[in-house]
């Protein structure tokens, strides 16, 4: 076909040219799409055409419409389908059909036939029956059966404050280790004994650099350690996929909170001396709905964090904690001594005897699905942006559990430097 006109050349050229800039900073993700297609006929086995057909998705409550042709053939297609719908028939003249679709493997189409018979005009009896619609997975397993969904109930044994922390979901699963970070380097997972550095971490089917998410974001997680599709590498260890769920028609609202203080926190004396106890503060939220009906979504969340833990040195511990550190308080002394009389400081002026951490992720993602029953298509787009500190660094011990921290205890060092690390980093996808 050629095109003649001007103005469709212009067009080409100019979508051409915005491809070619956007190139290096986004990549176009392949969303899995949903085909329902079936056949409506009549108790005379003859097709029924321009029956109205209505797909309904059962989590989100969105729908598609299409209306039978001469052959009483449809076909809906849903962009990031779900894989469980309501299926409902209507016609002039006919007794309506409602029954359930849903996605039990790998198909490729769900298919949903129908025979309608003449609408009944009188009932000898009528009998309702409540129907529960079957519990399902948004992540659907590759067919090889090594793809296992990470989710807070697969995570039930994790505290609040590890909530979020993929490297801590993922351990959750059989087989899987996890591997504490250190001075507020990131947590990470180990499968079959390998590193950290091994993995694969993807959102949205791109690779993503971040370790944490808002523990109240709307996601989709699992974990694969041996595709069956060849074409998904870049990993000898594990690849974790995140996927953000599309908003709904419901509008949905959640906030939460943790605060932990020392005083709800029950330690023995040398747990006390090694500055086991620390404070937590996190606020955490969540908000999706649709920005037009059954066409534009909105799914965004948020979660802000800081800790505080005494950090324990040569000068501040007690002889409690030299002795759960291994050290005799009079080889410290006599250490203290010797760099007294050498002249050697000891300490730094604006030293903070507690160490923080502080810590920001959000998520936010945006759906435009454009109403056509014979062609899936969806634009999305993606942000996600986190910031971590933690002041001071060095030295070991830390927090256990948060921020990469591991474990507590008496640092055998004296506080004569001090350090921030601060990590901020943000994505976007279109």
């Amino acid at each position: 076909m050629t095109i003649s006109s001007p103005v469709l050349r212009h067009v080409l050229w100019a979508f051409t040219v915005c491809l070619a800039l956007a190139g290096s900073a986004a990549s176009a993700v392949a969303q899995q799409v949903d085909i329902i297609r079936g056949r409506v006929m009549g108790t005379d086995t003859l097709p029924i055409p321009n029956v109205l057909v209505t797909a309904t998705t059962l989590s989100g409550n969105v729908s598609r419409t299409a209306r039978t042709n001469a052959q009483g053939r449809y076909t809906i297609s849903f962009p990031g389908g779900e894989g469980d719908y309501w299926v409902t028939f209507s016609g002039i003249g006919l007794a309506p059909r409602r029954y359930q679709v849903k996605r039990t493997a790998d198909q490729e189409i769900l298919i949903a036939d129908a025979r309608m018979a003449p609408a009944a005009i009188t009932l000898d009896a009528v009998q309702v029956t409540e129907r529960v619609a079957a519990s399902r997975s948004d992540t659907v397993s590759d067919v090889g059966g090594t793809e296992r969904s990470v989710s807070d109930e697969t995570a039930g044994f994790l505290n609040a404050e590890q909530l979020g922390d993929l490297a801590a979901m993922a351990s959750a699963i059989p087989g899987v280790q996890l591997l504490m970070g250190a001075d507020g380097a990131a947590d990470a997972f180990s499968v079959f004994g390998l590193g950290g550095d091994q993995n694969n971490t993807q959102l949205n089917g791109l690779n993503f650099g971040d370790a944490q998410l808002p523990r109240d974001a709307n996601v989709m997680s699992s974990l694969n350690t041996s595709p069956y599709d060849v074409s998904r590498g870049g990993f000898s260890g594990g690849q974790l996929q995140v996927r953000t769920r599309a908003g709904s028609n419901f509008v949905t609202r959640r906030l939460s909170g943790n605060f932990i203080s020392p005083q709800l926190q029950w330690t023995d004396r040398i747990g006390v001396a090694t500055g086991q106890q620390y404070t937590n503060m996190s606020l955490g939220g969540s908000a999706s709905g649709p920005i037009k009906p059954d066409q534009m979504f909105y799914n965004t969340s948020f979660q802000f964090d800081r800790r505080l833990q005494d950090l324990q040195t040569l000068i501040n511990s007690n002889d409690a904690g030299f002795a759960a550190a291994g050290v005799s308080a009079d080889s410290v002394a006599r250490l203290i001594d010797i760099l007294g009389t050498e002249q050697v400081p000891v300490t730094v002026p604006g030293y903070d005897p507690q160490r923080i951490n502080t810590r920001i992720n959000t998520l936010n993602s945006f759906d435009w699905v454009p109403q056509n029953s014979s062609r899936g298509s969806t634009y999305s787009f993606t942000l996600s942006a986190n910031f971590n500190r933690t002041s001071p660094v060095g030295g070991g011990g830390g927090f256990g559990g948060f921020g990469g921290f591991g474990g507590g205890g008496t640092s055998l060092i004296t506080p004569s430097r001090v350090g921030t690390r601060t990590n901020w980093g943000g994505s976007a996808q279109a």
